[in-house]
């Protein structure tokens, strides 16, 4: 003997409830795990690249200076020199923030090179009553602009490094949010089957009801 009539619709509609609790449920528990990964790679990424950035922006402004020492519109390197001390902070201010630590080679190699390059500029010596050391500058010069052109390489790496960075982020949230379709997708159609389902037993009781 078959269940009684209001027995089956009461755990049907309950089952049908409990479902779509579970789709929301799920739906919601996605958009957190989302918005955390999101809110994460921010935090972690982008102040990493902007450290890596100011690192560049030094070294940059330090070859600059190198080079206007070079062509004679500078009496001394002490401009690169300048440039190369606040380079010690910049490097410092990238070791502390999150998620340093996976580049924390690459910044330890540009802090040893910097100080190589700036042992190099230290030996050039500056214009002295219009005059300049033109054996000397030949001789540290193409050191200089050597160690200068490595301390610049290692600083494009280190924010090619964390843009990749930001890329991987960006690429596991579009992943999530792709799952979380496919969940929602999933869970629609269980609940379409389940409708028609019970529209369909609804009808054979309406069916059995009318010939009574």
């Amino acid at each position: 003997m078959g269940r009684p009539a209001g027995v089956q619709i009461r755990r049907w509609f309950f089952l049908l409830v409990g479902l779509l609790l579970v789709v929301d449920g799920t739906l919601l528990g996605t958009s957190l795990v989302m918005e955390r990964s999101i809110r994460e790679a921010a935090r972690t990424a982008r102040p990493l690249t902007d450290a890596a950035a100011a690192v560049r922006a030094e070294i940059l402004a330090a070859q600059r200076d190198l080079f206007r020492y070079l062509a004679e519109f500078a009496d001394s390197p002490e401009p690169a020199l300048a440039h190369l001390e606040r380079l010690k902070e910049r490097l410092r201010q990238a070791r502390s923030v999150p998620g340093a630590g996976a580049f924390a080679d690459e910044l330890d190699a540009i802090g040893q090179s910097a100080e190589r390059y700036r042992k190099v500029l230290e030996l050039l010596p500056g214009t002295v009553a219009g005059t300049r050391d033109w054996n000397r500058i030949e001789e540290y010069g193409a050191a200089a602009v050597r160690l200068g052109a490595e301390v610049e390489q290692r600083a494009e790496r280190l924010v090619s490094a964390a843009l990749e960075g930001i890329r991987k982020s960006d690429a596991q949230a579009a992943r999530l949010a792709g799952w979380a379709r496919w969940a929602a997708a999933a869970a629609l159609a269980v609940t379409l089957l389940i409708v028609l389902a019970l529209a369909r037993w609804w009808s054979r009781f309406q069916d059995s009801v009318l010939g009574l």
